[in-house]
């Protein structure tokens, strides 16, 4: 697997919803251009984790560069998945710090664990107790306080990351306000371990300058402009007619294998992709996609869509 801490990676951000197992697999086939594809994050719930969140990262028929991520709000839930994780062959887990959203983080999870010390050095000595796991961190400056990380960075040695990824914004201000870059030029020159950038990135050039600015960053990691905006980081040219067309069919032919009820529930996937997909594509085509009533009112309306480009 290629390591996050390669130089001047990109990698592929966690989006729920978004950057499935289907969708890796048609933007690899398309598009490319990631190191890392890092899937949405797993979480026990009423003390099992669900199926759909073991099948959404089974190894076989997925991209090879795929790195899980979990996010717990105790030792027990952490241990329970990454041994399960393990188990099912995967050696590199991802560690969700990030997480905005307030009904995860104000139980302690995600984010709001930035704000609870205690608990989350509790869970890194759980981690570290695991045989046979790397790990790597996705997280936020901290939850209410722009210093939090200054605690929480040296107990992350505790795991030994080969890598964190910083968003640097607090988990109060969802993805509001601008990036406190001070902050995070603080802690780049305070970790110890490969930093990626993550934030507001939506182009390959924005990606390069970025890398420019601090060379000493293992890569930088895309989220919303990766699954918006695919080809803007793509390694070559491509024409983007066909490429769309190319990856619209392979979305529609995995989810259509993979949902169990029938075409109304395959149309309300694929709508779904569209509230991030091509935002700034036509404005009718894009309003027939919301409105189709079935299968052949969705694929005539992204059929004119994908004219358009």
């Amino acid at each position: 697997m290629t390591s996050s801490a390669n130089k001047g990676a990109v990698l592929s951000a966690p989006l729920q919803g978004f950057t499935t197992r289907v969708w890796r697999a048609a933007h690899a086939s398309v598009f490319g251009g990631v190191q890392v594809y890092y899937a949405p994050f797993m979480r026990v719930e009423h003390g099992a984790i669900r199926e759909k969140y073991i099948t959404e990262v089974q190894r076989e028929g997925d991209v090879p560069n795929l790195v899980p991520q979990v996010l717990a709000g105790t030792p027990i839930e952490m241990r329970l998945m990454v041994t399960t994780l393990r188990d099912m062959g995967h050696r590199r887990i991802d560690i969700n710090l990030g997480c905005p959203h307030p009904p995860v983080a104000l139980k302690g999870r995600g984010s709001g664990l930035l704000a609870r010390p205690l608990e989350l050095e509790n869970m890194l000595h759980a981690l570290a107790a695991i045989d046979d796991v790397t790990y790597s961190v996705k997280m936020r400056l901290g939850w209410d306080d722009e210093t939090q990380w200054r605690r929480v960075l040296p107990m992350l040695q505790l795991i030994n990351p080969v890598s964190v990824v910083v968003h640097p914004r607090i988990g109060r201000d969802q993805y509001k306000g601008v990036l406190r870059i001070n902050q995070f030029e603080s802690l780049l020159s305070e970790a110890t371990c490969p930093v990626v950038f993550n934030g507001d990135i939506t182009s390959q050039q924005q990606a390069h300058d970025i890398m420019a600015r601090y060379p000493e960053l293992a890569g930088v990691m895309v989220g919303r402009a990766m699954v918006s905006w695919p080809h803007r980081f793509a390694p070559e040219s491509l024409e983007l007619r066909q490429a769309y067309c190319d990856f619209h069919r392979l979305l529609l032919e995995g989810y259509a294998q993979r949902l169990q009820g029938g075409p109304h529930q395959l149309l309300t996937c694929m709508k779904a992709q569209w509230a991030l997909l091509l935002p700034d594509a036509d404005r009718r085509a894009r309003k027939a996609i919301a409105k189709a009533r079935d299968m052949g009112q969705y694929e005539q309306a992204v059929t004119a869509l994908l004219s358009s480009l």
